[in-house]
């Protein structure tokens, strides 16, 4: 077999670079580091612009774990010593339970299936739905025996707006926990229900039940049982209260509204 000569060979280079030449220019894209998916087994890349706003939002989401800290703390300190004998009576019992199984178990419990969601935002879906589930089971008892405690101390006598709105609070509770049951059973055995329509049952139910909690507890703290003693900290706890609810609400419309969509 004859060689190509010198000139077919330069030939051959122009052309290439020619070639070469009229390629598209391509900017490279910046990869963050790979995420890998459970549930899919593939590795999913992420620009780093995605990343960085990944990474505010956790910051965010953060910083809103630590109000909920902090309003747990405070209703706890409040509950603790509030009576001069140090004595522990049925209504600061009910603001140790309803203050912790709304703020800090059925809010963590929604937060949990937050994307951004600093601590669980790695997790499976089948792992956050686990934890969600058990969070909300706990927090659902602690609303439970505190709306019990209040009404023990009251004697079953409801006639204030804070009592009439824990009442429904604890209903809409327990009523997102079934609804929460069905649909993960339904989801998962193929029921002769339909995942969708339970799913979006639940979490309607549960943003109006979360709703009604924080909304009780901001009254609880505007009550001169409360506010008399406490003063300014009364109007920072609602402030604080009331941004944790609307930032506890942004997942599950996003999801509500998805979830509707596919429905359809």
């Amino acid at each position: 077999m004859d060689k190509p000569s010198t000139s077919q060979q330069s030939v051959e280079k122009v052309e290439m670079f020619e070639v070469r030449e009229h390629v598209p220019y391509q900017a490279e894209v910046t990869r963050a580091p790979a995420a890998y998916d459970q549930e899919s087994g593939e590795t999913h890349y992420t620009s780093s612009w995605y990343s960085a706003w990944s990474s505010i939002c956790q910051l965010i989401n953060l910083v809103h774990h630590m109000q909920i800290a902090i309003v747990v703390f405070c209703l706890w300190h409040f509950a603790l010593t509030s009576q001069p004998d140090g004595s522990i009576t049925n209504l600061q019992l009910h603001i140790v339970f309803a203050g912790t199984g709304y703020q800090l178990f059925l809010v963590e419990s929604v937060l949990t299936l937050n994307r951004h969601n600093s601590w669980s935002f790695q997790l499976s879906k089948d792992s956050k739905r686990i934890i969600h589930g058990c969070l909300q089971l706990i927090g659902s008892v602690f609303v439970l025996a505190g709306t019990f405690l209040a009404l023990a101390e009251v004697k079953m006598q409801i006639n204030t707006a804070h009592g009439i709105c824990g009442v429904i609070a604890l209903t809409f509770t327990l009523i997102s926990f079934v609804s929460g049951i069905i649909a993960l059973f339904s989801s998962k055995v193929r029921l002769m229900i339909k995942s969708g329509p339970i799913k979006i049952l639940h979490i309607a139910v549960g943003m109006f039940a979360i709703s009604m909690g924080l909304i009780t507890m901001v009254m609880g703290l505007n009550m001169d049982y409360y506010s008399a003693t406490q003063g300014g900290l009364s109007t920072a706890l609602i402030i604080l209260v009331v941004i944790i609810l609307f930032y506890v609400l942004i997942q599950p419309i996003v999801d509500l509204i998805s979830t509707t969509r596919n429905t359809m």
